[in-house]
């Protein structure tokens, strides 16, 4: 009897390997011809990668470089679904190869299942990008550091300080991205304020744009330096880490960017203002809230609620733009409000006096900032939005109260 249950045994797994071959050919059928919708085949797909059947390994492999051969990026993600579930953390030097390979998409499917193997064995992972990172090619190198970020430990700062002053512009500015928190950390500081001279305007970008989330006050003056950069990309990003930073020291840069030549620069220097706050910045956004110019007024209105703490004049202000004339200045301060640390009985008794405001744009936005702003009150006036005459206010009421009742909602 021993024997024939054996036999059942050998020709069930048999059966099943016959099975997931089929499957595996239908997946791949699939990718080429597209007669189906993914909802066809994603059954197919989760069992195969749920199969534990590490004999269609070969084959997988073999459909992803085809795959890669063809340009289809869609067959590319599929077969790396498979090989992620089957391999695990193996499949990792594969499909970061898979990665390096542009096929003109953004790549998201094929990162996610990579990121989600980075995360399942941080040790094993960073072994394998370090080897990736520091590689012969250039393709692969990026891919690697893009990666190493991901698994980032204090000793790999060396090697991405190196790979900062790569020939490759893509590789210092993916090296940039990947350098571990330098809040605590020196060298990784010092590497990335040496890239704010680079030649390459988005590694200039990646490390301003780095610095403004480190919280040290040295990261100022560098930045501030930078702030006369002759690419509006670098200044507009200078403008919102000095705003990151909140230091005074910004605060006569970033007047001066607000005569930028630069639209999203001039911008991003009000909002900046209002992060910075105290009494010169405050002065600089008052002028700006008194303009004859609305639009003026709208980024004026965005900013001062993030400085009310920094000066006793903002609260006041606050309250005339928002009786403004204009709908659009009004529904600003709302969002200046809802952006603002913290939620002051101020601002939460603002917010109330614009729920009956006669513009539907102003009330959607009460609608939407209200559970943050004045959440006590929040229930009520969603509930009376649910019948406003303006269809759209309705929607998003009925959307905010289903976010109101779900805790985890943001």
């Amino acid at each position: 009897m021993r024997w024939l249950f054996h036999r059942r045994v050998v020709v069930w797994q048999r059966d099943r390997m016959i099975d997931n071959r089929g499957a595996l050919e239908a997946v791949v059928r699939h990718a080429v011809e597209l007669e189906d919708d993914y909802d066809d085949i994603a059954p197919t797909v989760t069992a195969l990668a749920t199969s534990g059947d590490t004999a269609l390994v070969p084959r997988l492999q073999e459909a992803l470089h085809r795959f890669l051969d063809e340009g289809n990026f869609y067959g590319r993600d599929l077969i790396a679904g498979v090989l992620a579930g089957i391999e695990g953390v193996a499949a990792l030097p594969v499909l970061l190869r898979a990665s390096a390979c542009d096929l003109g998409d953004d790549q998201d499917g094929l990162q996610a299942e990579i990121i989600e193997l980075l995360h399942a064995d941080r040790a094993i992972s960073r072994r394998v990008v370090r080897d990736i990172a520091t590689g012969d090619t250039p393709e692969l190198r990026r891919v690697g550091l893009w990666a190493l970020g991901f698994v980032v430990e204090a000793q790999d700062v060396q090697l991405l300080a190196a790979a900062v002053t790569d020939a490759d512009p893509a590789i210092r500015s993916m090296a940039v991205g990947s350098i571990p928190d330098p809040a605590g950390d020196d060298w990784a500081f010092g590497a990335l304020v040496l890239a704010l001279r680079d030649l390459d305007e988005q590694v200039r970008v990646s490390a301003a744009s780095r610095l403004g989330f480190t919280g040290r006050p040295d990261a100022v003056v560098p930045l501030v330096a930078l702030a006369a950069d002759p690419t509006p990309r670098v200044r507009s990003m200078v403008a919102y880490s000095l705003g990151r930073l909140g230091s005074h020291e910004a605060t006569p840069a970033l007047q001066r960017l607000l005569q930028d030549p630069d639209r999203h620069v001039r911008e991003n220097a009000v909002e900046a203002l209002g992060s910075v706050g105290g009494p010169p910045a405050v002065d600089t956004l008052l002028m700006l809230a008194a303009d004859r110019d609305p639009q003026l007024r709208v980024q004026a209105a965005k900013a001062l609620a993030k400085a009310a703490d920094s000066d006793p004049r903002v609260a006041p202000q606050l309250t005339m733009l928002a009786r403004d004339g204009e709908a659009a200045v009004r529904a600003a301060t709302i969002s200046g409000l809802a952006s603002a640390d913290g939620t002051p009985a101020h601002q939460g008794n603002l917010l109330v006096e614009l729920v009956n405001d006669p513009d539907p744009m102003v009330r959607q936005r009460v609608a939407v900032v209200v559970r943050h702003v004045a959440p006590d009150a929040a229930p009520d006036i969603l509930h009376r939005y649910t019948r406003d005459p303006d269809q759209a206010l309705r929607r998003l009421a009925t959307i905010e109260l289903g976010r109101l009742n779900d805790p985890t909602a943001r």
